[in-house]
């Protein structure tokens, strides 16, 4: 096969339109969703199109990672940067992961009762364990983004130089999207019912091919050793709480995927701020 052959053989058409859902369900993003010779949508589950999660988490993270280059320009402190940041990517993601973080730690805060947490997890009010664990999560993102941009980037060789919080922050925003699938299609469903079921299960070829995207842009972003601690860092976090899940609420859930997200997100920074300093 030669490559003319070869590339007339990708999908492109559906390549496409798995990116679109993608975008469609995880961001504010205006993405119309697609439709097929009739005008209908297309019957492609959530779970088919995981594998583009990680270009979601990328495109996600530009945005933030604009706002410290803009804010670097003007000037501001470290904290108000990586403030405006996170502001800018709750924005366009419309908090869908800090969501299911306050969902998560209520309903897991909330009762000993597998039933009665995923009752308390449906609600949409939000209780005393779902503010703290918001404010925290805030918090912890807003101190380590500024620590890495009060250290700066990091060159070729690991050193550092000028803008290292902008890297670390797309990568961060990258795996926390692309490791969801791996979650996906590990555990089981916590109920029969709700978005994660609605979303279906990914295979495996497409909860790998996530992760290999995960890899392929963090290895382009960081150095090589900041790119392993992050990864490793973050696979143990999605590990950790994933048995965590599961012992609570017998699996996952639409709320587990947004709470280990913001894990996901939190661990890379702490493994690049631990590192550089």
């Amino acid at each position: 096969m030669n490559i003319r052959q070869l590339i007339s053989s990708i999908p492109f058409q559906l390549l496409t339109q798995d990116i679109r859902i993608a975008f469609a369900f995880l961001t504010r993003i205006p993405v119309s969703y697609p439709l097929d010779a009739q005008g209908r949508p297309v019957e492609r589950s959530l779970a088919a199109a995981s594998w583009a999660f990680p270009l979601v988490g990328l495109i996600v993270g530009l945005t933030g990672a604009l706002i410290l280059t803009l804010s670097d320009l003007l000037h501001l402190p470290a904290l108000v940067s990586a403030l405006l940041a996170i502001t800018v990517t709750i924005m366009v993601t419309g908090a869908l992961h800090e969501d299911g973080l306050a969902d998560v730690a209520d309903g897991f805060g909330g009762s000993h009762d597998r039933s009665r947490k995923l009752e308390i997890m449906k609600d949409s009010r939000v209780g005393s364990y779902g503010v703290l664990a918001l404010c925290l999560s805030l918090l912890l993102r807003t101190a380590l983004i500024a620590g890495l941009i009060d250290f700066g980037s990091m060159d070729q060789e690991g050193a550092i130089t000028s803008n290292a919080a902008a890297s670390v922050l797309i990568a961060a925003h990258i795996i926390a999207r692309g490791y969801l699938p791996l979650m996906m299609s590990h555990l089981p469903l916590a109920r029969e019912s709700g978005l994660a079921a609605q979303a279906d299960k990914p295979k495996l070829r497409s909860s790998y091919a996530a992760f290999l995207i995960c890899l392929i842009l963090c290895f382009s972003l960081l150095p090589f050793t900041i790119a392993v601690l992050a990864i490793c860092l973050s696979l143990l976090a999605t590990a950790l709480f994933s048995w965590l899940s599961f012992r609570q609420i017998g699996g996952y859930s639409g709320d587990v995927l947004g709470s280990t997200a913001q894990f996901c997100e939190i661990a890379v920074y702490i493994a690049a701020l631990g590192y550089i300093t």
